[in-house]
């Protein structure tokens, strides 16, 4: 996940948070079954379904194991309208590995690929495994809607990227996707504005309960003296202590640190718009001093950042969490809407919050591709035209009108209690379950701007990830150049090991100086790190990366400086 600020826009509202959670699933493989064997065909007959292989190294995307062929299902009536069944095999884990393997090893290539490293997007063209998709679609489907009307600055941001319009992207929202999908309301607007993944997540019920309220957790002070007021109330939720501080387990310097950094006001440039590792901004002292005066504080269980996200969603939906800081998406916390948010932790020694929101057109955090070595192209083509139409998306997305949502006056779409439910049991009921091709524009272009009556997750979604955006003292830059490829460094070089030396050191160096044993040693800790990283070479990979932010700067007319130190 490294230099990604996730995801970020996301689409279907209610689940929001699915389409970036960690479900752990097993390799799944799924078999066709149900009551219809076959697609309609024009003359009203009926032709046999053919089974195609869909790859993902999303190893917590869950689409539903067992592919239903009855057109009373989401899954049955795509093969209906496209004449294909789905078999997923999609790893538990190393999915890039083995998708590395079928490169190299010759073996039988799936018909349909989706990854999100863009290192691998680079593995698959070059190995000439995929279609470029313009192409394909001339080919197999030349009255595509696709060749038409994909939006212009989407496909050309995949361009720069690809050199070709290669993959699909998921969860589309741009400028010129707006223009054909506005949104329905200042509801939709706010996500686009203001969402933010990482965030500080706080229950509004344990908060009044310790006779506390958001403007006394807005500061740096303010918010550790209310972890201190909790643990000496000693309060309990079902005979079990409430947690003060929940990080983000094992993922925590990626969602935990980085809000707090952003919290106070480190940025990935210094005062001249030069490129520096956030680590390296006095801020992020600031930050780990936060956290080492938490854990110093007893208001945060060390052992909390080593479990996986499965822990993490257990001890959210459990109620004994004062708050969370981390990666809000991964927690499933709107099923509860007691939870809100104070937006930033404003700084003590008075910076200003910051958020980089990337104000390019997006490429798509998941990639799907059409494998050249396919026997279904024509299939393929019909069904990547109609999985991306209005009409597939209103299907994958949503159900089935009268069942799964209705339309108001209007048009725009309700969901009903029946849709809500079956987009949370998407792993089985297959609505909402096709996030390689969630479309974010059309998404608030066609719902129903939520309320507390229509969609209470909903609004509790965006209540707590706009309000870091919505402080009135977050400044939000445009942190498009700041998305550093992966493959920046040729893996063979001295910048690539060097940089993969660094991040092991930081990792570990971050977690000694937050468990640090007292002031002293934080210092001490801390100081070692910045020497090391030093030594290491961090500021000859930040003037290398330089090169890279001001070549994007000035190709995106952007002018980023660094507002606090």
């Amino acid at each position: 996940m490294k230099g990604k600020l996730v995801l970020i826009a996301l689409v279907v509202v209610s689940m929001l948070f699915a389409g970036c959670s960690s479900n752990g699933n097993n390799e799944t493989a799924n078999n066709s079954k149900g009551e219809n064997k076959g697609s309609t065909t024009n003359d009203g007959g009926t032709a046999a379904a053919s089974k195609a292989v869909w790859f993902s190294t999303i190893d917590f995307w869950n689409p539903p194991t067992t592919w239903s062929t009855d057109p009373k299902t989401v899954q049955g009536a795509i093969t209906e309208k496209t004449g294909l069944t789905f078999e997923f095999n999609i790893p538990a884990q190393d999915g890039d590995t083995k998708l590395n393997l079928m490169l190299v090893s010759g073996s039988d290539f799936p018909d349909v690929v989706t990854v999100t490293n863009d290192v691998i997007v680079k593995k698959l063209i070059e190995a000439d495994k995929v279609w470029e998709l313009d192409e394909f679609l001339k080919k197999y489907d030349p009255e595509s809607h696709l060749l038409s009307d994909f939006p212009a600055d989407v496909k050309e941001t995949i361009i720069q990227r690809d050199g070709g319009f290669y993959a699909f992207p998921s969860h589309i929202d741009s400028e010129d996707a707006r223009a054909v999908y506005p949104p329905t309301g200042q509801f939709y607007v706010d996500l686009v504005d203001y969402g933010s993944n990482n965030g500080l997540l706080v229950n509004e019920k344990l908060l009044t309960e310790a006779g506390l309220t958001l403007d006394d957790i807005k500061t740096e002070e303010g918010l550790l003296a209310a972890y201190q007021k909790v643990k000496e109330l000693d309060l309990k939720v079902d005979g079990a202590p409430v947690i003060p501080l929940l990080v983000d387990g094992k993922g925590f310097q990626d969602s935990t640190l980085s809000f707090l950094q952003d919290s106070f006001g480190a940025m990935p440039v210094d005062k001249d718009g030069n490129y520096r590792d956030k680590l390296l901004a006095p801020e992020t002292k600031e930050a780990l001093n936060f956290l080492y005066k938490a854990q110093k504080g007893g208001f945060f269980e060390p052992g909390q950042m080593t479990v996986d996200n499965a822990a993490v969603k257990a001890d959210i939906a459990s109620g004994r969490v004062f708050t969370f800081i981390g990666n809000t998406a991964n927690t499933s916390f709107q099923v509860n809407d007691y939870w809100t948010s104070s937006g930033a932790v404003l700084s003590d020694a008075g910076a200003k919050p910051t958020l980089g929101k990337n104000k390019r057109a997006g490429g798509g955090w998941m990639k799907t591709f059409i494998s050249k070595s396919t026997k279904e192209p024509e299939k393929l083509a019909k069904w990547l035209s109609f999985m991306s139409s209005k009409e597939g998306m209103l299907l994958h997305i949503y159900g089935f009108e009268g069942i799964h949502y209705t339309l108001d006056g209007n048009g725009q779409l309700v969901k009903t209690e029946q849709g809500l439910k079956d987009a949370e049991q998407y792993m089985t009921t297959g609505v909402s379950a096709f996030w390689p091709f969630h479309h974010t524009s059309f998404s608030y272009g066609a719902q129903q701007a939520p309320t507390e009556e229509t969609d209470k997750q909903a609004v509790t979604a965006n209540r707590v990830q706009a309000a870091f955006g919505k402080s009135e003292e977050t400044e939000i830059y445009n942190n498009a150049a700041f998305n550093l490829p992966s493959d920046l460094f040729d893996p063979n070089s001295k910048f690539a090991n060097d940089e993969l030396q660094m991040k092991a050191y930081k990792e570990a160096q971050i977690a000694k100086t937050i468990m640090a044993k007292n002031d002293a040693d934080f210092t001490k800790l801390y100081d070692e790190m910045i020497v090391q990283l030093k030594k290491l070479g961090i500021e000859e990979l930040d003037k290398e990366r330089n090169k890279y932010v001001q070549e994007k700067n000035t190709e995106y007319g952007v002018n980023v400086k660094g507002i606090n130190s």
